[in-house]
């Protein structure tokens, strides 16, 4: 008998969720200018691969200035998830899939109330790009 992967499952195994933690990773590691981010989401995200990684760019910014604690991000290659990494993964599926509560509760644990609203339009932005590229994260549990 086969059973259903739960919602963190299915992030794990997810091409748009490894997608956005392996940059993230990255970009920690390498900075934001590493021109193997930006390949992986040309790769992933086709012609709109530009535009995709350009939000995710303006996403992590916004996410380093609006953030009320430091955040944990494990290395490249590490196939475990931080809690921090899953709670990125489920402020971006939110906004994918149209989850206002979920999205506004991640919201405010993640941010300062002044720059919620920056980090909101950021993963909003991000969110409809990767979808528009034929990304998609799972409905959040």
């Amino acid at each position: 008998m086969q059973t259903m992967p739960t919602h963190d499952e299915e992030t794990r195994f997810n091409d748009c969720a490894q997608l956005l933690v392996n940059a993230w990773r990255q970009t920690m590691v390498h900075g934001i200018d590493c021109p193997l981010i930006a390949q992986q989401f040309r790769c992933s995200c086709g012609a709109e691969g530009r535009d995709v990684f350009t939000a995710f760019c303006t996403f992590l910014c916004a996410l380093a200035v609006a953030q009320r604690r430091r955040l944990t991000v494990n290395p490249p290659g590490r196939h475990a998830l931080t809690t921090d990494e899953v709670r990125m993964l489920t402020l971006v599926a939110a906004a994918q899939n149209d989850c206002p509560a979920t999205l506004e509760a991640h919201l405010s644990w993640l941010a300062w109330r002044p720059l919620r609203q920056t980090l909101e339009a950021s993963v909003r932005e991000l969110a409809a790009l990767l979808g528009a590229s034929g990304q998609r994260l799972p409905v959040p549990a």
